[in-house]
This record gives structure tokens, C-alpha cells and sequence, in this order.
């Protein structure tokens, strides 16, 4: 088994909600940390790398829709000449959590996921469900975990790879 550190950057707290489901035993990823920073818009300080220990895994979990990839491009090279022994993991959401969720699952649109009226209202319900809830919801409707985080990125992003598979069990 890999006992290497591991630690989830995610774009948002939605994305924060959904990877800490994910790791409700039986867990469907690696274990690890997970810290809401958005790679797509922050950099990396010396400070944040406090927490990264050499030979860890650090994994971005960030949109696609948006097509900003300066910082992102920063963040990765920051990470390999500031941390030893690290892998750095991309996970593009083709093109944004709502879709991942509504791929992933037989929803046909994301606020089906919560019964909400609007894109705004999903979040808010997700932004308020405890880990075991939010399984429970996946779970209901038909959640794949092969079928998350598979889809190649758009063009702009093509300096990444699809990581998906590397942190599901």
C-alpha cells in the first residue's frame, strides 16, 4: 500500500464538501488533506508549502470553464522547484463541479442532485451537507466513480493530464 502524505487543493468548497465524501470509509480516494485554494486564481506561497512533506502527493482539483491558466502553470512549477520528492496530480473538471456531478450521476442537470431551483441554491445545499450526506446523495443517484474526473480538458489546458484515476481506489 502507498502511505505517501497526500493533499487535495480544491478550487472551492463544494469540491471541498464532495472530496471529503468521497473519503467516508469505504473510502473511493486516497486519504488526505483537503485545503480549498484555487490554483486557477492564487498562487502558491512558501508559506502554504509548510505542510508538504518530501516524497508527498499534492493533487489540483480546479475548473476548466474558465480559460486562466498562468497561475495554475506557476503553481505546478512552484511546487516541483520548491518541494523534493513530490508528485503533483492535475484533476481538471471538464468544464465545472456542477457537471462532474450531473456526468457522474443519473441527474440530467445539477440542481436535480439537491431539489433546488437554481445553480446558486445546489451549492448552497451542498456547502451545507455533512460527508456521510453528501455519500448518501451520491450514492442515491447512482453515483460511478469510474466515470468521475475522465474527461480529457480543453485545449488550454492540454499542459495537464487527467489525474482521476490516480486517487480513486
Amino acid at each position: 500500500m502507498d502511505n505517501r502524505k497526500c493533499i487535495y487543493f480544491v478550487e472551492g468548497e463544494c469540491e471541498e464538501k464532495m472530496l471529503n465524501a468521497l473519503k467516508v470509509i469505504p473510502s473511493l480516494i486516497i486519504n488526505g488533506k483537503v485545503k480549498k485554494f484555487n490554483a486557477i486564481t492564487e498562487e502558491l506561497t512558501n508559506s502554504k508549502l509548510i505542510t508538504i512533506s518530501p516524497g508527498s502527493r499534492v493533487v489540483f482539483v480546479f475548473d476548466t470553464d474558465v480559460v486562466l491558466t498562468t497561475h495554475l502553470k506557476n503553481n505546478i512549477e512552484f511546487l516541483k522547484t520548491k518541494c523534493s520528492r513530490i508528485e503533483v496530480l492535475t484533476i481538471p473538471q471538464v468544464s465545472n463541479f456542477e457537471d462532474e456531478i450531473k456526468n457522474s450521476t443519473d441527474i440530467t442537470k445539477a440542481q436535480d442532485f439537491t431539489k433546488s431551483k437554481t445553480v446558486d441554491d445546489f451549492k448552497k445545499s451542498v456547502n451545507k451537507m455533512k460527508p456521510a450526506e453528501f455519500r448518501n446523495a451520491l450514492q442515491r443517484h447512482k453515483f460511478d466513480i469510474k466515470v468521475l474526473w475522465t474527461k480529457k480538458p480543453p485545449k488550454s489546458f492540454s499542459f495537464v493530464s487527467q489525474d482521476g484515476d490516480k486517487i480513486k481506489k
